[in-house]
């Protein structure tokens, strides 16, 4: 391989690497303000997006946590959008830009140490943040503790109510 081209893919593995999840998306088709847009909404979520070629990818890809890529069809222009925010976030972000335009799509991803198809890697997008999951998780929690003492108050109050009628009538 010639000096540039080993340059070019370790620069791509130096990426791949430190971002904790990543998505390869096909951008062919948008116009350079549109690009410009969809980095600076994935600026909101620390993502960044760069452009790189299908083989050079594929090969900074050998012998990685994500070497999966290497079995993938990778056709057409290729950004990787990558970051260190949260992998729903960004996918969110790219899902709600490939509605305004569609020839932005989901080619894989690379979340949690999985590498995602096209179809997987858009469902990311459906799914909670880990701030949304706490939050819901702590609500089911708060909810039971809640929900016994309402009941227990419930009882008592009853009992208060069937000893005061008795009461009220002995008088």
């Amino acid at each position: 391989m010639r000096q540039e081209k080993t340059i070019l893919v370790n620069h791509i593995q130096s990426i791949l690497d430190n971002s904790n999840n990543f998505f390869l998306i096909s951008y062919m088709g948008l116009n350079v303000s549109q690009l410009e847009e969809l980095k600076n909404e994935l600026k909101g979520h620390e993502a960044t997006l760069q452009v790189h070629k299908n083989t050079l990818i594929k090969k900074a890809a050998e012998g990685k946590p994500y070497s999966d890529l290497t079995n993938l069809e990778l056709t057409g222009g290729t950004a990787i959008v990558c970051g260190s925010g949260e992998p729903a976030d960004v996918a969110k972000t790219i899902k709600k830009f490939a509605k305004e335009n569609d020839v932005v799509s989901f080619k894989a991803a690379f979340v949690d140490g999985e590498v995602l198809d096209a179809n997987t890697s858009a469902t990311v997008a459906d799914m909670l943040t880990k701030d949304q999951a706490r939050a819901q998780l702590l609500g089911l929690l708060n909810q039971v503790p809640t929900s016994l003492v309402r009941v227990l108050n419930e009882k008592a109050a009853t009992i208060v109510y069937v000893l005061n009628a008795i009461v009220e009538k002995n008088k």
